[in-house]
């Protein structure tokens, strides 16, 4: 039997993922994500089409450290062999969540970050558990600024997505050195441009130039969700670290091999948790 938890699991990759490996009914399956009416409904549908009555759905709103929190210790969560980091948005104006971050950044980063950090402390990863952090072939040509991380000044939504991304790389190198001794892998994915609903949360003129774009250049959702199965099912523990891309480790860009950069994330992502919980 294999627990899984999957953020975002209600669309996209995460739920075609989900449709491969519900089953198997020896696979638990909790989905969290923030439509409740959706995340039930979808739930419904999965155990109507696999007869697989161990799938639940868990509402929370990822960009909320007080919201994950709860999440975690208000809730009898089995323990867990695989974890998927996959919930992430674009925000094309400058958008700020319940806790006044900037919320690009506090969905596709700290979202999986913090989401990690209560799992991890809760004692909710089996030894021997994986962790797959969606990233993207967007983070390449970004740094980090950690003179102004959010990006209060000349916000940008498409370069705030594209350091989220890169965000994500870091997370996953600097955790994996972490984890190892616990023999607990970490990986981070490019699925690829995926024809998704993604972006949908934006204005009219964002989504008719993505779905525009999609049209031209997107691949199906089976094969955006190629490598991230190729992570579930083919690749050992021994292998952490890296960043994948059409089922094989892939280069990333210079700045996500930054240990420095990757160091200073770290901190300033526990700064911002510890900042939101004690308020």
């Amino acid at each position: 039997m294999k627990n899984f938890l999957i953020t975002g699991g209600t669309s996209g990759i995460g739920l075609n993922c989900i449709r491969h490996i519900v089953n198997d009914h020896n696979n638990r399956i909790l989905i969290v994500s923030r439509n409740i009416e959706k995340g039930n409904l979808i739930v419904e549908r999965l155990k109507k089409y696999s007869k697989n009555n161990n799938v639940k759905f868990l509402q929370c709103d990822l960009s909320s450290t007080k919201n994950i929190k709860k999440l975690i210790f208000n809730n009898q969560i089995f323990k867990i062999d695989i974890l998927v980091n996959n919930a992430g948005a674009i925000y094309w104006k400058r958008t700020l969540s319940d806790e006044n971050i900037e919320k690009t950044f506090a969905l596709n980063h700290m979202g999986y970050f913090t989401l990690t950090h209560f799992l991890l402390e809760k004692n909710l990863l089996k030894k021997g558990a994986k962790i797959i952090n969606v990233a993207s072939g967007a983070h390449w040509g970004v740094d980090l600024n950690f003179n102004d991380i959010q990006m209060i000044k000349n916000y940008n939504g498409w370069i705030a997505y594209k350091k989220s991304k890169l965000c994500n790389i870091l997370f996953t190198r600097k955790l994996s050195n972490l984890l190892k001794s616990k023999n607990i892998s970490v990986n981070c994915l490019h699925p690829g441009f995926v024809k998704t609903d993604f972006g949908k949360n934006n204005s009219l003129l964002f989504r008719v130039i993505l779905s525009f774009a999609m049209k031209i250049s997107a691949i199906n959702i089976e094969k955006g969700t190629k490598t991230l199965l190729h992570l579930i099912n083919n690749v050992k523990n021994e292998t952490t670290g890296e960043y994948f891309y059409k089922e094989k480790i892939s280069p990333s860009s210079k700045f996500s091999k930054n240990l420095n950069t990757a160091e200073m994330l770290w901190k300033e992502s526990y700064r911002l948790l510890n900042l939101n919980i004690s308020k």
